[in-house]
């Protein structure tokens, strides 16, 4: 009787043991499931998530400025997503989360490891469903984003008017000192030149914010910055008063709006309403470019194919 009373506790012992298991398993998979925002989930849900950095007024603009989730956003990027939801379908609420522009590729650790190939976290957490900062598409962004290109875009290299005459092509910023923001293209840029074609003489980095290295500029601190000519061309409209481009380096990017890789169907989404407002003259997105840079978005792209 002892023997099979043992028998029975062993087994009552194994299948308690399968059982949690299995609810383990099954929470897992459910956690898996809430996190995997698809296009379906997003419009089940009515809310689209939507996280911005707001590096420069030609991206957003973020009141109170150190507020993270309760924000007051104005700008670009925040005005296209607003019509970008709207052609999600109707109900479909945009919620934003202010970020920095690092985080956008963090890992669970919160670091950004270039060469690595991850989803971040951000992404990965369903914090956020895409990135509309105009990121450009570059070699270890891809390791863990997909892309979907808004426009083409060129680096231009901003410097103050005492600079303009002395720096007038890509071998005159040798050794020269530059503002830019950590993990942009443009600091990719300098960092790439830095190992080649300047490295006996390499230019000295500064990292500031964006808005912080056109100042920077402005006040002579540094030599020059860098920037997409989405933000150049903003700038000099309305922001810098002794400053201003001087030649554009590298080769043509694309910038557009980051998801996660899995997200084929909102990234298919994205790319239409992209495609749609691009070839509509009198879009709502045309206007909003209009409005902020002086061009509309189709303008913009004709601009940016014709410059050498």
């Amino acid at each position: 009787m002892a023997r099979l009373q043992q028998k029975h506790s062993a087994r009552y012992r194994v299948s308690v043991a399968v059982r949690v298991s299995f609810a383990i398993s099954l929470l897992a998979a459910s956690a898996n499931l809430a996190q995997a925002r698809s296009l379906a989930q997003i419009e089940q849900s009515k809310e689209l998530r939507i996280c911005i950095a707001p590096v420069h007024p030609a991206i957003a603009t973020v009141e109170p400025p150190a507020c993270r989730d309760k924000c007051e956003f104005s700008g670009p990027a925040y005005e296209q997503t607003l019509v970008f939801a709207k052609f999600l379908g109707k109900g479909i609420r945009p919620k934003f989360l202010r970020v920095e522009w690092d985080e956008q590729f963090f890992n669970k650790e919160g670091k950004t490891v270039r060469e690595g190939s991850y989803t971040p976290e951000l992404l990965a957490a369903a914090k956020c469903d895409l990135y509309p900062s105009n990121l450009t598409k570059n070699e270890w962004r891809m390791k863990k984003l997909d892309f979907v290109t808004v426009f083409p875009s060129r680096l231009m290299v901003i410097v103050s008017s005492a600079m303009k005459g002395k720096l007038k092509a890509p071998p005159d910023l040798a050794g020269k000192t530059a503002a830019v923001e950590k993990d942009t293209s443009f600091h990719t840029w300098l960092q790439v030149q830095n190992q080649t074609t300047y490295a006996n003489n390499p230019v000295k980095l500064e990292l500031l914010g964006t808005t912080e290295s056109l100042l920077a500029v402005e006040a002579g601190k540094v030599d020059f910055t860098i920037a997409d000519s989405d933000i150049a061309i903003w700038a000099v409209r309305h922001e810098l008063k002794s400053a201003t481009t001087a030649f554009p380096v590298g080769a043509t990017d694309e910038l557009g709006w980051g998801f996660r890789k899995d997200d084929k169907d909102l990234q298919a989404a994205a790319q239409k309403f992209i495609d749609d407002q691009r070839k509509n003259p009198g879009s709502e997105v045309n206007y909003i470019w209009k409005k902020h840079f002086g061009r509309t978005l189709t303008e913009f792209i004709a601009l940016m194919v014709a410059v050498k």
